[in-house]
């Protein structure tokens, strides 16, 4: 029993899988289209996340640039200082100047990790940009494949099938020639039966044969007129 309900309960996972399958196969190009503009968003977002890296990076070369002005600036307060003999001011200053030095050292490592970031984003989003204008074209040569076929089937069931209106016009005309060639044996007949019953038949015979009664007794009248012109 329990083998019996394992087969009955794999049986309607097959179902299901295959229902689905069907579902996505019939539905192909709609899911792919979705696909495709649910990539552009991702992909839109990811450029945004890239311009803001980049914006970041920027504003940190802002900062590493007033950092080591400032250093340098220091530098030549302490060079000052010195000159004056102000060893303890110098000093101080030097203080500054390490302070400076350090965080634009800093914010220099930060920078170049994030700039590093940035080229594999960039390298990324530009794959993925080419990537995404392929399958839109695959995506287009679909479509166009589909609807030839779509045609193609349309054309096989509506025009070629037996009950399309070729199909259909067909018939008609060989209703009408049949038609027309029963209208014409009936005249034909009606034709032969009023020549039998007339005896034009008879006389169309004799004719065919030579044999012309009329014609005889208009020779005869000539004749005779000749006859008497003679005399």
């Amino acid at each position: 029993m329990r083998t019996v309900l394992k087969k009955i309960l794999t049986a309607m996972r097959g179902g299901v899988n295959e229902l689905g399958e069907a579902v996505v196969d019939g539905q192909g190009n709609r899911i792919l289209e979705q696909e495709l503009r649910d990539a552009e968003q991702e992909l839109k977002q990811a450029k945004q996340e890239l311009a803001a890296l980049m914006a970041e990076s920027a504003s940190l070369a802002r900062q590493i640039r007033v950092e080591q002005d400032s250093a340098s600036k220091r530098e030549q307060d302490a060079s000052k200082a010195l000159a004056a003999g102000q060893e303890e001011l110098a000093r101080e200053v030097a203080e500054r100047i390490v302070g400076h030095e350090r965080r634009a050292g800093e914010l220099t490592q930060t920078r170049e990790l994030l700039q590093q970031r940035i080229s594999g984003l960039k390298e990324r989003v530009q794959r993925a940009e080419k990537q995404l204008a392929d399958y839109r074209r695959e995506l287009q040569v679909v479509k166009t494949n589909e609807r030839v076929l779509r045609t193609t089937a349309q054309i096989d069931t509506n025009i070629n099938s037996n009950q399309s209106s070729l199909s259909t016009a067909k018939e008609t005309l060989e209703r009408i020639r049949d038609r027309q060639a029963r209208e014409e044996d009936r005249q034909t007949a009606s034709a032969t039966l009023e020549k039998e019953l007339t005896g034009a038949d008879l006389d169309e015979k004799l004719k065919a044969a030579g044999i012309d009664s009329e014609q005889d007794a208009v020779n005869d009248v000539l004749a005779r007129l000749k006859g008497n012109q003679a005399q």
